[in-house]
């Protein structure tokens, strides 16, 4: 497996940490990372599959990867910025009202970052220190909330359910359906 690296992602990446205009990767052809591994094959089937998890799945994946490569494998270590607490709560809730409001489109994690005027990092990061949830685990579970409350109206088959909330098809949301729930949508309709 080839990753290829665009640079000026890996340098906002770089940047967003704290890190300086100038860094280098430094090669390690002896030791497999399993880490480094586990996210391309993730990308790989991500492309596979024709990007079905979205865009913000796959951003979620580039940033863990680039945020990896950098503490690990740059000759100038990334210094990592913390806030306490997470986000504040009035940029919290700008996101989560932006998701609300356009839960059924592609979103991205840049498009969440620029809501909330941080990096996608430090949004990642503070995001999950203030929900327990990552911006892509946050969007998926809000799916799920939504199409349960558009099966209990009963007026939408589940398959234009999945599309109206954001799924690419009904299998799709069967299967985070399922995951969250603990029961297919079809059962959670036969159960009420």
């Amino acid at each position: 497996m080839i990753l290829s690296l665009e640079p000026s992602a890996f340098l906002q990446s770089a940047q967003s940490t704290g890190g300086s205009d100038v860094f280098e990767l430094i090669p390690h052809f002896t030791d497999a990372d399993p880490l480094v591994h586990g996210i391309g094959l993730s990308l790989k089937a991500e492309l596979e599959s024709g990007n079905l998890g979205g865009r913000l799945y796959a951003d979620t994946l580039c940033t863990m990867l680039f945020a990896h490569l950098l503490r690990h494998y740059t000759t100038k270590a990334a210094i990592v910025s913390t806030q306490a607490g997470g986000l504040p709560c009035y940029r919290l809730r700008q996101i989560t009202e932006y998701v609300d409001t356009h839960l059924g489109q592609d979103l991205t994690l840049t498009e969440l970052a620029e809501i909330a005027q941080l990096t996608p990092n430090y949004l990642t990061r503070l995001f999950k220190q203030s929900t327990g949830l990552t911006p892509h685990q946050y969007v998926i579970q809000q799916r799920v909330e939504r199409a349960k409350c558009l099966l209990l109206q009963g007026k939408l088959a589940i398959s234009d359910i999945a599309l109206e909330v954001g799924f690419a098809h009904q299998s799709h949301l069967n299967r985070h359906f399922k995951r969250w729930v603990g029961v297919t949508p079809k059962a959670f309709i036969n159960s009420q």
